[in-house]
């Protein structure tokens, strides 16, 4: 009882041994069976095959992990893919990673001809590096996922930027917002034109001012002349004369300051429609700018919701994982010295790995291989033993019906004239008989057609009696005519039977 409790461990510690060399094994595409081959002294027959081939499956096994662990990673770095879908895919990932690596060392002979491992070394040496790139993608980005975080927020940030823009030359923002620009500067030139006078108002004034320095020399000689004739009329009785050159002289005054005052209306007239005038234009350029407002509005509105909608799609963009860092990961690359370094190391030490397997099998002939090599070549002889074999028994069976064949041919060239003579004279005697039928047949058919005719015609005309006797007699038949037509129908019968006797013998 208590040895069979002991021995339960044992056999599950070397049972699970057992599993986990022939999962080794079976990585390396080798049988177990051969790697555990020992001898009568126990010793085991293939030593260096055996750590050979079990590193090997060990190395295929490290692959297919890594491999399956980049493809996980990356597939779940996707925001629209589940825990268990990414760990699902980098598990059949890594199933399919350790199927390739064994078909690619299945493929590769120790033996074979240089240029064919050369061959073979160029396009495994292609798969290598893809399979190395996913297992060092994961690597690189969680060593530098800082870096990665804010280069995917400078990118988010210049494409937001890019949207607004974008949205604004959409809409036709910009262009509004230059003939807002060019109405407000019209805008403002008018105000200085309002503060300012009309370019040709500095002459009109000049004349004016020009009319009034003369008229102050006339108003000046004619207050000469009025100042005494105003003091004599104040001082003596009023008198016409004096009154009357008064007046002269006050219009002589007023004639004198018309032009001047004309002048100064003049100018005042100008001025006011020069002020008109840019009143006007600034009430239009007042409402050109409202209505520029008002479409710069509305092109605000559509540029904003333009904006908004795209800028969502930016921003998922962002958090899309895997898209993203994949973005971010080829920027620094091309534009960071250091990171593009650390990828290309850590990518040729991973290849380097991956390649150890291919060169491990490629370059190295142990005690195994010398076996698999001569178990290959027995079976090849075997193949080709069978092969020989077949093709032997197929050209005896041959050779028999070729003999057969032209001993019946010579059996029948030499009998060739006495059946030809036999054959002819056969066919001229069925000929005649032939011949001889038809005209028989052709006769009897005839006397048949031409009996059946006339019976036919006898029975329509004891028919045509038939009907007369049955008038006559008030709807009876004569026995006697039923009997004719019993005769008629019976030798019709005998004439059909006849012609059908006379068909069935041809």
């Amino acid at each position: 009882m208590h040895a069979s409790v002991n021995s339960a461990p044992v056999f599950d510690r070397g049972q699970w041994r057992r599993a986990a060399l022939s999962f080794l094994a079976l990585s390396a595409a080798v049988p177990v069976d051969v790697l555990e081959e020992r001898d009568q002294q126990g010793v085991y027959r293939f030593m260096r095959g055996r750590h050979k081939y079990y590193g090997i499956g060990s190395l295929v096994i490290f692959f297919a992990l890594f491999s399956g662990y980049g493809m996980g990673h990356m597939l779940a770095t996707m925001s629209t893919i589940s825990a268990w879908g990414a760990v699902t895919a980098g598990i059949i990932w890594a199933v399919f990673q350790w199927c390739l690596e064994r078909q690619m060392l299945i493929s590769i002979r120790a033996d074979a001809a240089w240029w064919k491992k050369l061959f073979g070394l160029s396009w495994r040496g292609l798969l290598a590096l893809l399979s190395a790139s996913t297992m060092v993608y994961p690597f690189f980005v969680e060593s530098n996922r800082a870096e990665i975080d804010v280069k995917v927020g400078e990118m988010a940030r210049t494409r937001l930027i890019d949207n607004v823009q974008s949205a604004q030359l959409a809409v036709g923002l910009p262009a509004l917002r230059q003939d807002a620009t060019r109405v407000e500067g019209a805008i403002k030139q008018v105000d200085v034109a309002l503060a300012s006078e009309p370019p040709d108002l500095a002459a009109y004034r000049q004349r004016a001012k020009q009319c009034w320095q003369t008229f102050a020399k006339t108003d000046l000689a004619i207050q000469r002349q009025l100042r005494p004739l105003l003091s004599q009329k104040n001082a003596a009785a009023p008198d016409a004369l004096l009154d009357a050159k008064i007046d002269a002289l006050n219009q002589k005054l007023n004639t004198a300051k018309a032009p001047c005052q004309n002048a100064d209306s003049l100018v005042m007239t100008k001025l006011l429609d020069w002020k008109q005038q840019k009143n006007a234009e600034k009430k239009v350029l007042l409402n050109e700018q409202k209505q520029v407002q008002s479409h710069i509005a509305e092109a605000k509105q559509k540029e904003i919701s333009l904006s908004e909608s795209q800028e969502k799609k930016i921003t998922l963009a962002a958090q899309s994982g895997f898209a993203a860092d994949f973005a971010a990961v080829a920027d620094l690359v091309r534009n960071d010295a250091n990171r593009r370094f650390q990828l290309i190391w850590w990518l040729t030490w991973f290849f380097a790995i991956e390649m150890v397997a291919i060169l491990v099998k490629f370059t190295s002939t142990t005690d195994v291989d010398l076996r698999f090599n001569s178990m290959e070549v027995a079976a090849q002889e075997q193949i080709s033993a069978q092969l020989q074999i077949q093709q032997e028994q197929i050209a005896t069976q041959r050779l028999q019906a070729s003999v057969q064949a032209k001993g019946e041919q010579g059996v029948w060239l030499e009998d060739d004239g006495q059946m030809a003579q036999a054959r002819l004279r056969l066919e001229q005697e069925l000929e005649t008989q032939l011949h001889r039928q038809l005209s028989e047949l052709d006769m009897g058919l005839r006397l048949n057609v031409e009996a059946l005719t006339l019976h036919l015609s006898q029975l329509d005309a004891i028919q045509q009696l038939k009907n007369n006797s049955m008038v006559l007699n008030a709807g009876s038949v004569d026995p006697r005519i039923e009997n004719m037509v019993q005769e008629t129908i019976a030798k019709i019968l005998d004439s059909l039977a006849g012609f059908q006797g006379s068909t069935i013998k041809v």
